[in-house]
C-alpha cells in the first residue's frame, strides 16, 4: 500500500516538478559535452599519415608507460633502462593511476590486443575527457556550499576559461597535468562533504566509544564515517594519480590546526573535525602504503612521505583534540590554547630536525618551491615552472600584474577574490562585535598596502631576511588565520578558504599550477553567484520563481552574468599587446609542435643507426627489449654495444619513443647538468671528459642531436648556461654580451646579444654552425662603448651600448689586417660575434661528424628569433642565419682516422680539406683540419669524415648508414711560400680515408707523403713548373697561415619553415637572449656568408 502510494505520488508530478528536481543533470551533461567538443577541435592535427603525435614532452613518456602497461597489465615500468644513459631511470610520478586507466581503456577497446595506433589515440583524447569531466566535482563542491544554480554557474565559468586549464586539457596534451584538476577536484569534494557530515552529526569521543565499542553499532556515526572513508579514498586516488599532490595532506594539516584552535577559542567542540580528519587521513595513509614504490622520503613518487604525512596529520588531530579536553577539564584560559599549539608545533619541528632524516629540509624546500612566489635559476629554464607574474611574462604581454591576471581569467579572478573575502568575512560580520569589525578593517588595510605600497614588502625582506613575496605571503596568511580566533567557522568553508589560499600561492609561484587555480576560481565565482541569488531572494524552486520574480532581480542577475562571463571569457578584450580569445577560439591553436619536424631525424636514426646492443656488431640487441622489464638499480649495467644519444633534456622522451634509442638527458632533468657541460664544453677534450665521467659506459655515447633552438641565442641557448657547472663562475654573460641600443635622443630602443669567443668555442656551436670544421674569422667588427645609464630604482650602472653619433655597431673592413688593427686599438670591440662569424679561429673537431640533417629549414625560425636584435644593431638579419640552417642536425661521435704524414715543411701548418655533400639539402660544405709539423716535417691529425667504403657499413653490421658523403679524397697541403730563387713552393697530397678507420671497425693509421711542387714566378712574363731538383734553395718563407677554412655552397633548401604555430615554443626550456620578430623572409637560397653584413644605410669602414 505504501509502495503504491509512493508510485502514485511520482506519477502525479508535473513536468515542471521533474525539471525542478533534475534540471541540473541535463545542463551539466551539456556543459561537459561542450567542454569536450571545444577541446577536441584539433584532433586531426595530431594524426599524420596514420601516426599519432602528442604535444609537449611528458606526454610521450606517458605513451611509453601506457604501451608498457598494456603488455604487462597492470604493472607500470619498474625501472627504465631506455632513458638517462648510462644510468637508467626510475620514474615515480609516471606509470600511475592515470596511465593504468588509459591502458585499461585501450585494452578494453582493443579486446585485449590493442594496436599501437589505438593506444595512441586513447591517450590522445584522454586530456580532453579529463578536462571536460573536471566540471563535475566543481559543480558538486559549489552545490554543497551554495546550491545547484550556483553550481551550474561555476561550471559555466570553468567551461569558458581559456587560459592554462584549457591549454593543459586540450586533445594531444596528454601530460598528467590534464587529469590533476579533475582528481584534485574530486578529492576536495570528498573532504568537504566529510567535514560537513561530521559537523552535522557531531561524533564526539563519548558517542564514538559507546556506539562502536560498547554497543557495536555505528548507526549514529554512519554518515560521517562513510563520507570520511569516501573522502579518504578520493584523496588517496588523487595521490595514486600524482604523488607530488601530497600537498593536499599539508592543506588538511593546516586546516586542522586552524579549525581545532578556532573551535577551542570559540568554545565549540573540535572533535567532529578531528573525527573527519582522522578517518580521511587514515585511509590516505593505508592507500599510500599499499602503493608505496620506494622506502625513502620523496615528493615525486609514492614513498614514505605520503603515508607519514597522512599519519602525522591524523595524529595531530587526535593530539589537538586531546589537548582541548585538558583545557576544558582544567578550565585553562582558552586564549592560551593557540600558544600551546604553536609551542607543540615548534617542538615537533625541532625533534624532526634532530632526527636528521632530511624530512624537514624536504618539506621546507618543496614548500618554498611551490608556494614561495619565486623560482630557482634552473627552474626558470622550464617554462611551466616560472612565476605566473614574472617580469618576463609582463613584458611579453605588455601588461601590469592585474592585466596579466586578466589575460588568464578575465574578471573571474577578481570576482572570485571578492567571493573569498565574503566567505572569510561572513563569520566576522555574523559575530557582530566591534573587535571583529576592527580586525576586518585593519586586515584589509594591511593586505591592500602590501599590494599597493612596494616599499612595505621590501622592508619586510630587510627585517625578516625572507624573500619579500614570501614575507608578504606569511603576513597575509597570519591575517587570514587570525580571523579564525575571533569567530567560529564552519569546517567545510574554512577548508575551502585554506585550500584556495594554498592553490593561489602555488599558481603564482609556478605558472603551470593555474590549471588548479582555474578550479578554485570557478568554485568561488559559483559561490558568489549563489550569494547574489540569496541576497536577491532567488534561491527558490522554479515553480515559485515562475510566479514571483521582479524586474530588478532579473536585471541584477543579468548584470552579474555579463560582468563575470563577459570580459575576457565570452567577449575578447585587448590588454597591452595581447587580445584574449574565447575558449572555443583559443582551443583551435593546438598542434603537436616541433616533434613533427624532429620526426624526420628520429625516423632516420631508428632506421640508419645500429640497434641498441649492437653497436660495432656486439650482437646484444636481444638484451635490450624496448618494453622489457628491468630491475631497479642506481646504475644500470648496459650490455656491450649499447650507446647513448646526447641532446638537450627537452628531447629525451622523443628520442626514446620515436627513434628507439637511449638519450643521455631527459625531461625528468636527469642528465641536464651533464648535457649542459657537454654542449658548452670549450674544447673537445672537456666534452670527452664529461662523457667519460658518467659511469663506466658514458664514453659509449655515440650520437649528438642539435636543433636550431639549442644553438640560437634568444631561443634555448640560454638554458644550458644555467645548468653548466664544469667551470667555476661561468654564466650566460660569458657566452653572450648584451649591447644596449640607444637612439639619437638617448632613449633605450632595444638590445643585441653579441656572441663571445666562449660561444663559438662551445661544442654545440661548433657542431651546428661548422659541422666540426675549423673556421677562420672574417674582417667584421662589432663595436660598442661603455655608457653610464640610470636604472628604474634611481641608481646608475655601466652598460655596453652602441657608439654615439653616426658610428655603427657593426663595421666591415677590406682585410683581416685592418680589422685586427681596429680591435687592437679599441678595447670595446671584437671580431665577429653574430651569426656564424666567429671572434677568432675556431679549431676543428677530431671525432664528431655530421651524418644527417633534417629536411625542414629553420631559416624563418632563426630570423624570427634574432631579427629584432639584429635590426637594433643595424645588422642584416640574414647574416644571423648560419649556412645549412636545418631544423635538426645529427652528429656521430667516432674514433676518427689518424693520418700520419711526412715530407712537409718543417715547423709549419698543414691543412686537410674535403668537400662533402648533404644529399637531401642539395648542398655541400668543406671540412677543414690543421696540424703542426715537427722539425723533421712529420705531422699527425685525426679526421672524422671518411671518403670511401660507405656501402660496406650500416645498421646490420653495427654501424651508421651515413647520408653525408665526401665528393672526393682529402687534399692535404701546406701554405705556399717563396724561396730565395723566386720559386713558389708548396707541398700537397691527396689521401682517401676508409670508413672502417673512422668508425673504429679497423685500426691503424694512414701514411701519406706530401709531394713538393715548385713554380717559378715571372714578373710580366710566363712562369714555369719545376720539381724539387730545380730548386737549389731549401729556405721557404710562408706567405700566409693556411688555406681558407670554410667553403659552403647551397641551393635553395627544399624544406619550407612552416611548422605548427606552437613548434618553436612548445618545449619546456625557455630563455630570452634576443627579441624575436618576423622578418618576412621565406627563402634560404642565400647563405649567410653571402649576405651583406650591414643594413643598406651602413657604411664600410677602413
Amino acid at each position: 500500500m505504501g509502495s503504491r502510494s509512493k508510485t502514485d505520488n511520482k506519477s502525479d508530478q508535473s513536468l515542471l516538478d521533474i525539471l525542478t528536481d533534475w534540471y541540473h543533470l541535463p545542463v551539466l551533461l551539456l556543459i561537459v559535452g561542450a567542454m569536450f567538443a571545444i577541446r577536441m577541435q584539433t584532433y586531426s592535427n595530431f594524426i599524420r599519415d596514420g601516426e599519432v603525435f602528442f604535444s609537449g614532452n611528458d606526454a610521450w613518456y606517458h605513451f611509453r608507460e601506457v604501451m608498457y602497461i598494456t603488455e604487462h597489465w597492470p604493472s607500470p615500468i619498474p625501472f627504465d633502462a631506455w632513458t638517462g644513459f648510462p644510468y637508467g631511470k626510475w620514474v615515480g610520478q609516471f606509470g600511475t593511476l592515470y596511465d593504468q586507466v588509459i591502458a585499461t581503456v585501450a585494452l578494453i577497446l582493443g579486446v585485449g590486443s590493442p594496436t599501437q595506433a589505438l593506444i595512441g589515440e586513447t591517450l590522445l583524447i584522454a586530456p580532453a575527457v579529463a578536462g571536460a569531466l573536471a566540471v563535475i566535482p566543481v559543480f558538486f563542491i559549489i552545490k554543497s556550499l551554495s546550491g545547484r544554480i550556483a553550481g551550474i554557474f561555476g561550471a559555466v565559468v570553468l567551461m569558458l576559461l581559456s587560459g592554462t586549464f584549457l591549454n593543459r586539457t586540450l586533445v594531444g596534451v596528454a601530460d598528467h597535468n590534464a587529469i590533476e584538476p579533475l582528481m584534485l577536484g574530486i578529492a576536495v569534494f570528498g573532504l568537504v562533504v566529510a567535514f560537513q557530515k561530521a559537523e552535522a552529526t557531531m561524533p564526539v569521543w563519548e558517542v564514538v566509544y559507546e556506539e562502536v565499542f560498547d554497543n557495536h553499532d555505528i548507526d549514529s556515526i554512519e554518515e560521517p564515517l562513510k563520507w570520511g572513508l569516501i573522502g579518504g579514498v578520493l584523496t588517496g586516488l588523487y595521490l595514486w594519480t600524482w604523488p607530488p599532490g601530497v600537498f593536499i595532506v599539508g592543506i588538511v594539516g593546516i586546516f586542522t590546526i586552524l579549525k581545532i584552535s578556532s573551535d577551542v577559542v570559540n568554545e565549540r567542540t573540535p572533535e567532529p573535525t578531528a573525527f573527519a580528519v582522522v578517518v580521511t587521513m587514515s585511509v590516505v595513509a593505508v592507500m599510500s602504503l599499499i602503493a608505496i614504490d620506494r622506502v625513502q622520503f620523496d615528493t615525486t613518487s609514492l614513498s614514505l612521505l605520503q603515508p607519514v604525512a597522512a599519519i602525522g596529520v591524523a595524529g595531530s588531530a587526535i593530539a589537538l583534540s586531546w589537548l582541548a579536553r585538558i583545557w576544558e577539564r582544567k578550565n585553562i584560559d582558552i586564549s592560551l590554547y593557540p600558544v600551546a599549539v604553536t609551542g607543540l608545533a615548534t617542538v615537533g619541528i625541532a625533534v624532526l630536525s634532530l632526527l636528521q632524516i632530511g624530512l624537514i629540509d624536504l618539506i621546507t624546500g618543496n614548500l618554498l618551491r611551490i608556494v614561495g612566489f619565486s623560482a630557482s635559476a634552473t627552474a626558470r629554464t622550464v617554462g611551466e615552472a616560472q612565476p605566473f607574474v614574472s617580469q618576463g611574462s609582463l613584458r611579453r604581454f605588455g601588461v601590469s600584474i592585474p592585466g596579466r591576471i586578466a589575460v588568464e581569467y578575465g574578471l573571474t579572478f577578481f570576482t572570485g577574490l571578492a567571493a573569498a573575502f565574503i566567505l572569510h568575512a561572513k563569520p566576522l560580520f555574523k559575530k557582530g562585535t566591534q573587535r571583529a569589525y576592527a580586525y576586518l578593517g585593519v586586515g584589509i588595510s594591511i593586505i591592500g598596502l602590501l599590494f599597493l605600497a612596494g616599499f612595505i614588502p621590501d622592508a619586510l625582506e630587510t627585517v625578516t631576511g625572507l624573500d619579500e613575496q614570501v614575507a608578504a605571503l606569511l603576513v597575509v596568511s597570519a591575517i587570514i588565520g587570525g580571523a579564525t580566533f575571533l569567530a567560529s567557522y564552519d569546517a567545510d568553508k574554512l577548508f575551502i578558504i585554506v585550500w584556495a589560499a594554498f592553490i593561489t600561492g602555488m599558481a603564482f609561484t609556478q605558472v603551470r599550477f593555474n590549471y588548479y587555480l582555474a578550479i578554485v576560481v570557478a568554485v568561488f565565482n559559483g559561490y558568489l553567484f549563489g550569494q547574489l541569488l540569496g541576497y536577491l531572494d532567488l534561491k527558490r524552486s522554479l515553480t515559485s520563481l515562475k510566479n514571483d520574480i521582479d524586474g530588478y532581480q532579473v536585471l541584477a542577475i543579468g548584470a552579474a552574468i555579463l560582468l563575470i562571463l563577459g570580459p575576457g571569457l565570452a567577449v575578447p578584450i585587448s590588454l597591452g599587446n595581447t587580445t584574449t580569445s574565447p575558449a572555443w577560439e583559443a582551443a583551435q591553436n593546438n598542434g603537436p609542435g616541433a616533434v613533427t619536424v624532429w620526426d624526420d631525424s628520429l625516423e632516420w636514426m631508428q632506421g640508419n643507426t645500429p640497434e641498441e646492443g649492437n653497436l660495432g656488431g656486439a650482437g646484444n640487441a636481444d638484451e635490450m627489449e624496448l618494453y622489457g622489464t628491468y630491475e631497479f638499480t642506481d646504475d644500470f649495467e648496459y650490455p656491450a654495444g649499447t650507446y647513448g644519444v646526447q641532446s638537450w633534456w627537452d628531447y629525451g622522451h622523443w628520442i626514446t619513443t620515436q627513434s628507439n634509442r637511449i638519450p643521455n638527458a631527459n625531461p625528468f632533468q636527469q642528465g641536464a647538468t651533464s648535457a649542459a657541460n657537454f654542449l658548452l664544453s670549450p674544447n673537445e677534450t672537456q666534452s670527452h671528459t664529461v662523457l667519460n665521467e658518467q659511469s663506466t659506459e658514458g664514453n659509449q655515447t655515440r650520437y649528438v642531436m642539435v636543433d636550431w633552438q639549442m644553438a640560437t641565442p634568444g631561443s634555448k641557448f640560454g638554458a644550458p648556461t644555467v645548468f653548466y657547472n664544469a667551470e667555476p663562475n661561468v654564466s650566460r654573460s660569458d657566452f653572450l654580451r648584451t649591447v644596449y641600443q640607444f637612439n639619437q635622443e638617448g632613449r633605450f630602443s632595444g638590445t643585441t646579444s653579441v656572441r663571445t669567443d666562449r660561444f663559438y668555442n662551445s661544442t654545440m656551436t661548433r657542431l651546428y654552425y661548422y659541422h666540426g670544421s675549423a673556421r677562420q674569422p672574417s674582417p667584421i667588427v662589432v663595436d660598442w662603448e661603455n655608457r653610464r645609464v640610470q636604472t628604474n630604482d634611481g641608481g646608475d650602472i655601466t652598460v655596453a651600448a652602441n657608439p654615439r653619433g653616426n658610428q655603427s655597431t657593426v663595421r666591415t673592413f677590406n682585410s683581416m689586417r685592418e680589422a685586427e688593427a681596429f680591435v687592437a686599438n679599441d678595447t670595446t670591440s671584437q671580431l665577429g660575434g653574430f651569426g656564424a662569424y666567429p671572434t677568432h679561429r675556431v679549431e676543428a673537431l677530431d671525432q664528431y661528424r655530421l651524418v644527417h640533417v633534417n629536411n625542414q629549414s629553420a631559416s624563418r625560425s632563426i630570423l624570427r628569433t634574432t631579427y629584432r636584435g639584429a635590426q637594433a644593431a643595424g645588422i642584416n638579419p640574414r647574416t644571423t642565419v648560419p649556412p645549412q640552417p636545418s631544423y635538426v642536425k645529427t652528429f656521430e661521435r667516432v674514433p676518427g682516422a689518424t693520418i700520419e704524414g711526412s715530407n712537409a715543411p718543417t715547423n709549419s701548418t698543414v691543412t686537410a680539406q674535403v668537400e662533402l655533400t648533404i644529399p637531401n639539402k642539395n648542398s655541400t660544405f668543406t671540412y677543414t683540419q690543421q696540424a703542426q709539423t715537427t722539425d723533421t716535417g712529420a705531422f699527425s691529425m685525426t679526421v672524422p669524415y671518411s671518403t670511401t667504403e660507405y656501402d660496406e657499413y650500416g645498421p646490420d653490421n653495427g654501424y651508421t648508414d651515413i647520408s653525408v658523403h665526401a665528393n672526393d679524397s682529402y687534399t692535404i697541403s701546406s701554405a705556399p711560400s717563396f724561396n730565395e730563387s723566386g720559386y713558389v713552393v708548396s707541398y700537397q697530397a691527396n689521401v682517401s680515408v676508409p670508413e672502417g678507420l673512422v668508425n673504429g671497425d679497423e685500426s691503424g693509421a694512414i701514411d701519406v707523403e706530401l709531394d713538393r711542387n715548385a713554380q717559378e714566378l715571372s714578373i710580366g712574363g710566363s712562369s714555369s713548373d719545376s720539381d724539387s731538383g730545380s730548386d737549389p734553395s731549401e729556405s721557404d718563407t710562408a706567405t700566409n697561415n693556411g688555406a681558407s677554412e670554410t667553403s659552403e655552397s647551397s641551393s635553395t633548401d627544399s624544406g619550407s619553415d612552416s611548422t605548427d604555430s606552437s613548434s618553436d615554443a612548445d618545449s619546456d626550456s625557455t630563455a630570452g637572449d634576443e627579441g624575436g620578430s618576423n622578418s618576412g623572409s621565406d627563402s634560404d637560397s642565400q647563405s649567410s656568408l653571402d649576405s651583406p653584413i650591414s643594413s643598406p644605410s651602413m657604411k664600410r669602414a677602413g
